[in-house]
């Protein structure tokens, strides 16, 4: 009786651990497509155009991608599993598309500190740069 009951409860348990996992598959399969699987206010920006290539994202403003959260150094992309190209490359002036995981509208600008010509990605969308096409210096929400 008693291994029966132990049995019975490591059944219960097990089943409320996977439970979650089962629930959060379909959000993560619907988001995979936007932003490389992130779920949640990231914005991302691709080497290539249609979200290939090397990647990069953020969850906060960049003033300049040079100097990648006042630490001096430039951010550079990295193998999302979309092909290498642009792999190691920094991402000041080397971006083509974007995708938008986010709630808020994403803006990329051609210039550091948030001025010049400007690209805005919507909300949970993707598409390529226009303006900011290879000329991208900053980014910030909107």
């Amino acid at each position: 009786m008693r291994k029966r009951s132990l049995f019975m409860a490591g059944g219960f348990l097990l089943a409320g651990t996977l439970s979650p996992l089962a629930t959060a598959a379909p959000a993560q399969a619907a988001m995979s497509d936007i932003c490389g699987g992130v779920i949640g206010d990231m914005f991302c920006l691709y080497y290539n155009s249609y979200q290939k290539g090397g990647a990069t994202g953020t969850r906060g403003n960049v003033a300049n991608w040079d100097n990648y959260g006042g630490t001096g150094y430039p951010m550079n992309f990295a193998n999302w599993g979309l092909g290498t190209a642009g792999v190691g490359q920094k991402v000041k002036n080397n971006a083509a598309s974007w995708a938008n995981s986010g709630d808020r509208a994403g803006v990329s600008y051609y210039n550091s500190n948030y001025a010049g010509a400007y690209d805005v990605g919507n909300p949970n969308s993707k598409g390529q740069l226009v303006n900011t096409y290879n000329d991208n210096a900053s980014f910030r929400w909107r």
